[in-house]
């Protein structure tokens, strides 16, 4: 686990990844934990009512102009080719064939274009939490706030577009037929390279999609709030596909999967 690529390879730019790259994930979100689980309960305030004097912390948006353009180092081809399906397959495109276009390739470069980052203030997170209560009817909840599983997402970084780079065995670039590709993963995905044939291939859809996250956990005690404590860089990594999301744990590490 501690080796896996996937979960690791936006460590180095402060954040989580998003396994499967989703448009729905955002900031103030609850995550509960469940034994080796975590579930995506809903938004902050259904939960933590607001106080009296301190508001919500507001969401804003900026270029996040540190990743925009940054590079993975290389990850294998199966991580890559997973990576590349999830994201192809997140914009609307369809992903069947798209291992047998990088059958040559031994790793891949993934680089972020275009990447937007969605953020909250966590002093003022502090301070809404000092001040809400918990809802009286969430029972539940309280009861996973006193046991500190519940987490809340800080900031995500999203973007629609993504360049990927493929390499043989030898180091070399792998060339990639760049009409193939489009008319295979179809025209909600817009394909394009330096050529017609080139290694460097960039995919662009229509909806930005969440690929990182940053989050922290709470800590309550008699039902007041008394602390949070930020989750590491590449500690937690997202994974989706199909409706059900979870996190589920395995030592340090937390990741989310799904069920049917």
């Amino acid at each position: 686990m501690g080796s896996d690529q996937s979960i690791k390879y936006l460590q180095s730019f402060g954040y989580c990844v998003v396994r499967l790259p989703k448009a729905d994930l955002r900031p103030l979100q609850l995550l509960a934990k469940q034994g080796d689980d975590l579930d995506r309960l809903g938004e902050v305030p259904s939960l933590l009512v607001a106080g009296s004097h301190i508001p919500l912390p507001p969401i804003t948006s900026t270029p996040a102009i540190t990743i925009s353009g940054q590079r993975t180092g290389d990850l294998s081809i199966g991580v890559g080719i997973s990576v590349l399906g999830n994201v192809i397959g997140a914009l609307g495109g369809s992903k069947l064939g798209l291992d047998g276009q990088y059958k040559q390739a031994k790793s891949a470069v993934f680089e972020f274009l275009d990447v937007v980052q969605d953020q909250i203030e966590v002093i003022q997170l502090d301070r809404y939490l000092a001040d809400a209560d918990i809802d009286p009817y969430g029972r539940y909840v309280k009861q996973l706030l006193e046991a500190d599983r519940l987490y809340v997402t800080t900031a995500t970084i999203k973007s629609k577009k993504f360049a990927v780079e493929a390499k043989k065995s030898d180091g070399t670039t792998l060339a990639l037929d760049v009409p193939v590709i489009q008319q295979m993963i179809g025209g909600s995905i817009k394909v394009s390279g330096d050529g017609s044939t080139t290694s460097k291939l960039t995919y662009e859809g229509t909806m930005p999609l969440v690929f990182g996250f940053q989050a922290v956990q709470l800590f309550y005690d008699k039902g007041r709030y008394t602390s949070f404590k930020p989750v590491e860089a590449g500690d937690v990594g997202l994974r989706g596909v199909q409706q059900v999301e979870r996190l589920g744990t395995e030592g340090p590490f937390v990741r989310l999967r799904t069920e049917s």
